[in-house]
């Protein structure tokens, strides 16, 4: 705890170095990849007082419930390695993004999301009505905000909340989705869902898919933006979850800040992210909160991802199966994925051959 609010504090101060500087990272990220380091060492100590081989075993167990291993996730961001990486550095290029970065109002941001309510209905649209009438969302810009966004249950008020960090650009309106779609859950419980980690974002995730089918403020560029999107969150992220499990295992002598950085690179790298062209600093892990706060939680975007992106295919296939689905499941109680999946009737992101049929379905969906 101490060391996680050093790096809070760290980051407070980096405020006065403009981001992504080499100031920044010269002298607020060396600070940071410092408490990185600490934070391993303390973290590998925990796992092995508490009888675990190496902490990605505990975490997966004592954190996080998960009904998967550390080994199955590391097969399966190979074969995301494998049949994705090309896909992602031919597309990572391109000019798709930039349906993302125009610029967007906070009043189109609030309309992307209730006009998709509203067509949705049902528990959808009953949710928005609550947090719309209750106040209970924060979506509006300023300069005090953390940037950060994220749905809480608020036990207290015993009603969901949802606080979105807008960026200015069309990107917010699927944040705010996303965070809708967490909203939603809480909504179908009296005291907020109790699913696991990897189920509920199944539905944050889920509700960006459907969105893409039921807002007035979805189009062809925003839908191409989003599966760009979905092939950065398998790529990027599984780089991410690989990098982390195989940082966890250096022996304490390589963890130094170059041997840090070092496999952070060559396991970015090997994912298709092409450093110099995107213009993105091989430093830049300290930017990426969860390898802080909250490790090895990276890895549920990416099978959640898996998991939600089938409504979506659902959804494309025959209007409505994808939000039947989704309204059929939302008040699970399952708390592992696995299980969820086979009591939803979904295939599993760890079936055979399931990287290369994403990786067919989101080349013909973004015409590459």
């Amino acid at each position: 705890a101490a060391l996680i609010n050093q790096y809070y504090a760290v980051s407070a101060q980096s405020a006065s170095a403009a981001y992504y500087s080499e100031e920044y990272f010269s002298v607020y990220g060396s600070q940071m990849a410092q408490i990185f380091r600490d934070l391993v060492l303390v973290r590998q100590e925990m796992a092995a007082y508490a009888g675990y081989e190496n902490y990605p075993e505990f975490a997966y167990e004592f954190y996080h419930y998960r009904d998967y291993t550390p080994q199955q996730a590391m097969a399966y961001t190979e074969s995301v390695r494998r049949e994705l990486s090309g896909l992602y550095r031919r597309v990572s290029q391109s000019d798709v993004w930039d349906a993302g970065y125009s610029r967007c109002r906070e009043q189109e941001m609030y309309r992307y999301v209730s006009s998709a309510a509203e067509a949705m209905g049902g528990i959808a649209l009953e949710a928005f009505a609550l947090m719309e009438t209750a106040e209970l969302y924060d979506i509006g810009a300023s300069e005090k905000k953390f940037d950060i966004s994220f749905e809480t249950f608020l036990s207290s008020y015993h009603e969901p909340y949802v606080f979105v960090s807008p960026t200015g650009y069309r990107m917010d309106c699927l944040s705010f989705a996303h965070e809708f779609g967490h909203f939603v859950t809480d909504y179908a419980f009296w005291e907020g869902s109790w699913a696991g980690t990897d189920v509920l974002e199944v539905f944050s995730q889920g509700m960006e898919y459907l969105s893409l089918f039921y807002s007035a403020g979805a189009d062809e560029a925003l839908v191409r933006y989003k599966m760009a999107d979905t092939l950065a969150i398998f790529t990027e992220q599984s780089a991410y979850a690989t990098f982390e499990q195989l940082l966890y295992g250096l022996p304490e002598e390589e963890l130094t800040e170059a041997g840090v950085f070092g496999l952070y690179t060559r396991t970015m790298e090997s994912f298709g992210v092409d450093f110099d062209a995107l213009g993105w600093d091989r430093r830049d892990l300290v930017t990426v909160p969860h390898f802080y706060t909250d490790p090895m939680y990276i890895i549920s975007y990416v099978v959640s991802n898996d998991t939600a992106f089938q409504l979506y295919q659902m959804e494309l296939e025959q209007t409505g199966a994808g939000l039947a689905r989704f309204e059929e499941n939302v008040t699970t109680e399952c708390t592992c994925l696995l299980e969820f999946t086979e009591e939803a009737g979904l295939e599993s992101p760890f079936a055979p051959g399931r990287a290369e049929r994403i990786a067919r379905d989101l080349t013909a969906l973004l015409g590459e």
